[in-house]
Order: C-alpha cells, then sequence, then structure tokens
C-alpha cells in the first residue's frame, strides 16, 4: 500500500520501542501500549518529505482506526500511530511484523 509513497519515505534507522505490543490485522500491524513495560516492538524511524504525502498517509491511517500521538525517542518527538486496544487480533509475539509475516 505504501509504495506509491516511497520517494517520499527516508529511512532514518530502526529501534527497539519499549511498553508497546505489536497485533496483527491481517495484512497490516497494529501497535498498542502495553500494560508489560517489557513489552517491545521493532519500529522504523522514517522522514517524510513531501507534506501532502504526509497528510494523505494520515488520513489513510486515521480511517483504518489509528491514533496518533507523539512520543519522544533519543530526545526527539516522533509520530505514531497506534490503537487503542488489540481486541481479539493475534497477538505478533516477538514485536517484529516483518518476522511475523515472513518476509
Amino acid at each position: 500500500m505504501y509504495k506509491e509513497f516511497n520517494p517520499n519515505l527516508v529511512y532514518q534507522y530502526s529501534m527497539w520501542l519499549q511498553g508497546y505490543d505489536l497485533f496483527s490485522l491481517g495484512p497490516y500491524p497494529c501497535a498498542v501500549k502495553s500494560t508489560n513495560p517489557q513489552s517491545k516492538i521493532l519500529v522504523e524511524i522514517m522522514l517524510l518529505t513531501d507534506s501532502i504525502v504526509e497528510k494523505d498517509i494520515f488520513q489513510i491511517e486515521m480511517n483504518a482506526g489509528y491514533y496518533y500521538t507523539d512520543i519522544f525517542i533519543q530526545n526527539e518527538p516522533v509520530g505514531i500511530f497506534l490503537y487503542e486496544e488489540a481486541k481479539n487480533y493475534p497477538p505478533v509475539q516477538h514485536g517484529d511484523w516483518v518476522k511475523f509475516f515472513g518476509h
């Protein structure tokens, strides 16, 4: 889905983010704040280079049921899209979507 946005996404780095759980929505993941501070997910920090693309992605995520919030990573604000709750979605036990999805 995001391949069309690739020219405007610049990979910065990946890291493990503690305090979150990852779940499968089928073709896409969703992250939620965890009650277990030891839980962690693998995130990729991307720089968006086009404000129109940024707005398009924001709208897609909002329409899919995510909410947006800023968190601080390495003392810098970083936006993240989260779900309020996991409901009955299957957990991604190890927190790595690519490993879970088999890519």
